[in-house]
């Protein structure tokens, strides 16, 4: 059974401390998460001087791309759910001196986008929210025409042996990964309300990006 909101928020407050430290697993067995998320980040197309919203930023692992994309001209507003993973995103901003980051506690699903936002942001984030189709709709509503939204996101491996998928599952069991969250697809939603969209899948199926654009008349 999927965590509820108040669970991810108590899980990671605790899982914080370690978070960073953690993904160094996935690298020692080959997984190229910075690769995607560099690639994800691409795919919003951003320019120096745009705004960018990163919905569910946690420890502010996107931020060094998106600042490089945008300058110090843009805007990086990261968004997210749990005050220590928001400590650990305000630590690293301040250590790279960024003077150019927003950072807002807050709930996605109700989270007020700003219309000027040039890129919206979701990396292993956005399926954790139940009403994550309804999320997408508000970001295509809310941005002008044009605006792009990137998404990087685990899913069920349907090519897979199911015993491995299982697995996959299981060991990804402390960060909140459930069966009914990677049967979750923002794809469909994107899809769904945005142009010209793009969606790659990863590692046979078990991950995804999607890219698109918001449409002209919301």
């Amino acid at each position: 059974m999927a965590w509820d909101k108040n669970e991810f928020r108590k899980r990671y407050n605790t899982l914080a401390r370690i978070y960073d430290p953690g993904l160094g697993l996935y690298r020692a067995v080959g997984l190229r998460i910075e690769t995607y998320r560099q690639e994800t980040v691409a795919a919003l197309q951003l320019r120096p001087g745009d705004t960018v919203v990163d919905l569910g930023c946690g420890t502010g692992l996107n931020f060094s791309y998106l600042h490089a994309a945008v300058g110090d001209s843009g805007h990086i507003i990261g968004v997210d759910l749990t005050p220590a993973m928001l400590a650990k995103a305000k630590h690293r901003v301040q250590k790279a001196g960024w003077n150019n980051v927003t950072l807002i506690e807050a709930d996605m699903s109700t989270f007020y986008l700003p219309p000027q936002a040039n890129g919206i942001l979701s990396t292993l984030a956005l399926a954790t929210v139940p009403d994550y189709g309804d999320v997408v709709a508000k970001v295509a509503s809310s941005v002008n025409a044009g605006a792009r939204i990137a998404n990087f996101e685990l899913q069920w491996p349907e090519r897979w042996p199911t015993w491995l998928a299982r697995l996959a599952v299981f060991l990804n069991r402390p960060a909140g990964v459930t069966p009914d969250i990677v049967r979750r697809r923002p794809a469909t939603a994107i899809e769904r309300y945005f142009e010209q969209v793009e969606t790659r899948e990863l590692y046979f199926g078990a991950a995804y990006i999607c890219s698109g654009t918001a449409p002209k008349e919301n």
